[in-house]
């Protein structure tokens, strides 16, 4: 038996209001044994809201639509006072007053067509963004990057786009494989301008995501994006944004 049901999508967008608490229920069950699993690893990823607000209808991929059931893992609390207050926010950033779109993130999403699981870093969270470009422009950090896309799934998609929706201009992972293509799609990346996206999409009935087996498959997962996750979140030990911040225009 599938964990979400067509039932569940249709709720999201439509008056079925018993379907939508059981979705919302199902989801938070989910985010609790998750998170369990991720407190009992070496993945150091938390949560910026408060727990009773995990599961919310704010997600990353668009601020907008309100359509969605996500839950979203990402830096500690302490680390991203300190982000923010890097990007400007000094007198106004604390443990009680930040902005989890300044930041990047593992989401999980329930949305009208399906789950998926993405790791999402939106325009705003540009100091994150600068880093990995910094990053990139040193040749053997590129290739770490392109080997470590290489051999994806073929359900994961990346891409620069803002929505819920996938782009007709997303990357499929076949493409993946070519140090060329994606030096030519990583150049039409802009900081402040465009999202920074990889993640895998299911269709509702995907043979993963049953009641039994959907825990094992999103940690499967959660481990995989961790590594590109990793790969790009500024901190003192992985700071690269001078690189891009000094390279001349």
């Amino acid at each position: 038996m599938g964990y979400f049901s067509q039932q569940h999508l249709d709720a999201l967008t439509g008056d079925d209001h018993k379907a939508l608490q059981e979705a919302t229920e199902r989801m938070t069950n989910l985010h609790q044994k998750v998170f369990k699993a991720i407190s009992l690893s070496d993945m150091d990823l938390n949560l910026l809201v408060a727990p009773k607000d995990a599961v919310n209808d704010n997600t990353l991929a668009d601020p907008e639509d309100l359509d969605t059931l996500t839950v979203a893992y990402t830096r500690s609390r302490s680390q991203a006072v300190m982000i923010e207050k890097l990007m400007g926010r000094e007198d106004v950033a604390s443990v009680n007053n930040l902005r989890p779109h300044l930041h990047p993130a593992i989401e999980l999403r329930l949305w009208k067509e399906g789950f998926v699981i993405e790791v999402i870093a939106e325009r705003d969270a540009w100091y994150d963004q600068q880093n990995l470009m910094g990053k990139l422009s040193i040749a053997r950090h590129k290739q770490e990057l392109y080997t470590s896309l290489m051999g994806m799934d073929e359900k994961y998609r990346m891409g620069f786009w803002k929505g819920v929706y996938p782009s007709e201009m997303h990357l499929a992972s076949k493409y993946f494989q070519h140090p060329r293509i994606m030096d030519e799609w990583i150049s039409t990346f802009h900081p402040l301008a465009d999202w920074l996206r990889l993640g895998i999409w299911y269709e509702i009935d995907d043979e993963t995501l049953t009641e039994e087996g959907i825990v094992e498959e999103v940690m499967k997962q959660i481990r995989i994006l961790y590594r590109f996750y990793i790969f790009f979140l500024w901190t003192n030990e992985n700071n690269f944004r001078d690189f891009y911040t000094n390279t001349p225009s």
